[in-house]
C-alpha cells in the first residue's frame, strides 16, 4: 500500500516537474530545489508544492476601474528630474505600469502612536467612505477602538468596508465585527482557506495594509492594527515602524487597490453594483498643489512578475553615494543580494539595519546567515535593540520606498504588497533621519558577532537557509 502511495505521488511530482520547466519561468537554483524536493521526497515535495508554489490569481473586474482612473487623472506637469531618478520612475511605468503622481501632502510616521492618532482623527471626521485594508487586526484595546469607531461612523451613514486577511488574524471571527455589520457596514476575510485543485490559496496572505478615507485620504506603510506597534507588548519593545499619510492624487491608486482586492472577497452583488455606478464617489479630485512625486506599486500572484522586487532592485543599480536598508527579515535571492553587493564593492555606502528581537525564530535565522556574507562585502549591519518593523530602501538620499514589503521570498514571491517610490527629497530626507536615529539605539556588528555564534545556531542558519528558497 505504501509503495503505491510512493508510486502515484511521484507519477504526479513528475507532472508537476513538467510544469515547473515547460511553462513557468523561474530562477535556475530554485527549480532545482523543487525538482530534488518533488523527486526525492515525493509526498512532502507535493505537498510544499500546493502550499508554497505560486499561482497566478484571475484579475476580473478590475478592467472598469482602470479605464475610469485612466480618463480622469490627467493633471501632470512638466518636471526635471536626474537621470538616474528618470530611469526609475520610467522603469515602474514601462514595466509595471505604474503612473507617476505629481501632487502631494504627507505625514511620516515612526511609531504606532502617532500614526494610530492622527488615522483615528480622520475616521472620525470621515463624511462619505472609510475603506481598510489591513494584514492584521488586533482583538486588544487598540483594536476595539478601531471596530467602535467604524462601527459608530457606519451608524450615523458613512460607508465603512473593511478586509482583514484570515491568516494574518488568526482566531478572530467576524462575530469580533459584528457592531460594524449591525451598523451597515462590510467586513470580509481575505482568502478564507480553502483547498483547490491547483494549490491552496491559504497560502496567498494579503500583507498589504490601505486606508482611504472619503477618497481623499491614504495611508500605507507597514503598522497593522495592535498595541504592540505602540511599543505596549513588552516581548516587541521598543517596536519601530514606517508608515505613510499621503493627500493627493496617489490616492487615486491606493482607492483602486483597495477595490481590486475588495472585489475578491466581497459576496453582496449589490454593493458591487453600487461602487460601479457611484465611482466619482469615491476618486475625489485633489486640489493640493505641493509637489511631491510618488508612484503606487502593488505585487502579488494576480501579477506575473516581480514588481517590487525589480523596482528595488533597479533603484539600487542607480545608487552613486548610498543604500539604507530597514527591513525585519533579510532574506534576499540571488538578484537583489548581488546587486547590493556589486554597489558596496563599486564605493556605494550600503547599510542594512535588522532587529534583535525574533518574532519568528526560523526566519530570524535565516536572516543572520546572511550576515556574514554582508560583512565581506564591506557592508555595515546595524542590530536594532528591539523590534524593527519598519520596511524602507533609501537610496542617495534623494529617492526612497516606503511600505509592507519585507526583504524576503514571502513578499516577493507570494504575499500581496504595496509601497509607495517617492521621488520627493524632503520626504526623503525625512526617512533617511529616522534612520539616523535609529542608529542611536543600535549594534554594529563585527567579525566577533560570526566567531560567537554556537554550533547549534550554525545549524540552524544552515538549515532554514537551504529551505528558505521554497518557503
Amino acid at each position: 500500500m505504501i509503495t503505491w502511495c510512493f508510486a502515484i505521488f511521484r507519477m504526479i511530482n513528475l507532472i508537476l516537474i513538467g510544469i515547473l520547466i515547460f511553462y513557468k519561468r523561474k530562477d535556475p537554483a530554485l527549480l532545482l530545489a523543487w525538482i530534488l524536493l518533488l523527486l526525492f521526497l515525493p509526498p512532502v515535495g507535493f505537498v510544499m508544492y500546493l502550499l508554497f508554489e505560486r499561482t497566478p490569481v484571475s484579475r476580473k473586474k478590475l478592467l472598469f476601474l482602470t479605464e475610469y482612473t485612466d480618463q480622469r487623472l490627467e493633471r501632470q506637469i512638466d518636471y526635471q528630474f536626474s537621470e538616474c531618478v528618470a530611469s526609475v520612475i520610467a522603469f515602474n511605468e514601462i514595466y509595471n505600469g505604474s503612473r507617476l503622481f505629481m501632487y502631494h501632502d504627507w505625514m511620516y510616521f515612526a511609531d504606532g502612536k502617532s500614526k494610530y492618532d492622527q488615522l483615528f482623527m480622520d475616521i472620525e471626521q470621515a463624511t462619505q467612505s472609510i475603506h481598510l485594508l489591513y494584514f492584521i487586526v488586533r482583538k486588544d484595546e487598540v483594536g476595539q477602538r478601531l471596530i467602535s469607531l467604524l462601527a459608530q461612523k457606519a451608524a450615523e451613514g458613512v460607508e465603512v468596508r473593511l478586509v482583514y486577511d484570515s491568516a494574518g488574524c488568526f482566531g478572530t471571527t467576524l462575530k469580533f465585527f459584528d457592531s460594524i455589520i449591525k451598523a451597515g457596514g462590510h467586513v470580509y476575510k481575505f482568502h478564507p482557506p480553502t483547498l483547490r485543485p491547483i494549490g491552496l490559496n491559504y497560502n496567498y496572505r494579503n500583507h498589504r495594509k490601505i486606508v482611504v478615507v472619503d477618497g481623499r485620504i491614504g495611508y500605507l506603510g507597514g503598522m497593522n492594527v495592535g498595541k504592540e506597534y505602540m511599543s505596549l507588548d513588552p516581548n516587541y519593545s521598543p517596536w519601530r515602524d514606517a508608515h505613510l499619510r499621503l493627500v493627493g492624487d496617489a490616492v487615486w491608486d491606493l482607492q483602486h487597490r483597495f477595490f481590486r482586492d475588495y472585489f475578491m472577497v466581497c459576496e453582496d452583488k449589490r454593493d458591487e453594483v453600487h461602487i460601479q455606478s457611484n465611482l466619482d464617489h469615491y476618486f475625489t479630485a485633489s486640489l493640493v498643489t505641493t509637489i511631491c512625486p510618488i508612484q503606487i506599486v502593488s505585487d502579488g500572484p494576480d501579477t506575473p512578475t516581480d514588481d517590487i522586487k525589480l523596482a528595488f532592485v533597479k533603484m539600487m543599480q542607480t545608487a552613486t553615494k548610498s543604500i539604507r536598508i530597514q527591513t525585519p527579515y533579510f532574506i534576499p535571492d540571488q538578484l537583489f543580494l548581488e546587486t547590493l553587493k556589486i554597489a558596496a564593492y563599486s564605493g556605494v555606502k550600503v547599510e542594512v539595519m535588522i532587529p534583535t528581537i525574533a518574532d519568528h525564530h526560523y526566519v530570524y535565522r535565516t536572516t543572520t546567515s546572511f550576515i556574514h556574507e554582508l560583512l565581506e562585502a564591506n557592508i555595515d549591519v546595524y542590530l536594532y535593540k528591539g523590534f524593527l518593523h519598519s520596511k524602507i530602501l533609501v537610496i542617495d538620499d534623494e529617492i526612497c520606498t516606503v511600505g509592507s514589503t519585507n526583504i524576503d521570498q514571502r513578499s516577493f514571491k507570494i504575499n500581496y504588497e504595496v509601497n509607495a517610490f517617492i521621488y520627493d527629497q524632503l520626504l526623503t530626507h525625512r526617512v533617511s533621519h529616522q534612520f539616523d536615529k535609529d542608529l542611536e539605539n543600535c549594534l554594529l556588528v563585527d567579525e566577533s558577532y560570526e566567531k560567537n555564534k554556537s554550533w547549534v545556531v550554525r545549524l540552524e542558519e544552515k538549515v532554514y537557509r537551504l529551505v528558505s528558497m521554497i518557503l
